[in-house]
């Protein structure tokens, strides 16, 4: 019979990596360090009612307004969408989502917990959480204090939302702590190529396995 001269090439499906974990972690960094490391790593914009923060790095949000997310999120165009906290409101349109996964590309996204978990009930086979903390809560809290980007009383909100977020850690595929923002980034790195080996990603060459496998028995001795 002839032979697929090719039987297992490794062209594996695209994934939905997420790096989850509170504010302060430095998840946001860790996640634009990594598109410009890989530039096959795609970034995607977010959909939220939160007021622009001056000199922030805007760039990966559209600001709607709250009418504006609601109606979106009735028509179903979102992925996920989460309402955390002062009637802010951020979304994931599903559209670009099912394009690129469609063109076996990965995606790079940047969440909350909750956001993560409700992504996962989407694209439960595509998505790889990866929780990010920072090296203590004491430093979570300083890094959030740092930004500047949030009066006492956010802070407070964000530091109880993060106690709440560490009750999903177990929820994730990979537990990462930001301590050497570099070391970090390599092992981030390092995580998207490993899942890329999985089986689960590897349909092309499973489907050669199955198609050239003699059927057999275990034995046990």
């Amino acid at each position: 019979m002839p032979v697929d001269p090719k039987p297992f090439l490794t062209r594996p499906t695209g994934c939905l990596f997420v790096l989850s974990g509170p504010s302060g972690t430095g998840k946001t960094s860790l996640a634009r360090a990594m598109a410009e490391a890989d530039p096959t790593l795609v970034t995607t914009r977010s959909v939220t009612t939160r007021r622009p923060r001056p000199g922030a790095g805007e760039e990966h949000y559209d600001h709607v307004t709250r009418d504006e997310f609601l109606k979106m999120a009735g028509n179903g165009e979102f992925a996920q969408w989460i309402h955390p906290s002062f009637d802010e409101y951020y979304g994931t349109l599903r559209a670009p989502l099912e394009e690129a996964l469609g063109r076996g590309q990965d995606l790079l996204l940047d969440y909350c917990p909750e956001g993560y978990l409700n992504l996962r009930r989407c694209f439960p086979e595509q998505t790889v959480g990866i929780f990010v903390m920072a090296p203590s809560v004491e430093m979570m809290d300083r890094r959030l204090a740092g930004r500047g980007s949030e009066n006492e009383e956010e802070r407070e909100l964000r530091h109880t939302m993060a106690l709440r977020d560490f009750n999903f850690v177990t929820e994730h595929d990979y537990h990462v702590v930001n301590d050497d923002f570099e070391e970090t980034l390599g092992t981030l790195l390092a995580i998207r190529r490993a899942e890329k080996a999985r089986p689960a990603h590897q349909r092309l060459a499973m489907g050669a396995y199955a198609r050239h496998a003699e059927p057999t028995l275990l034995r046990y001795y």
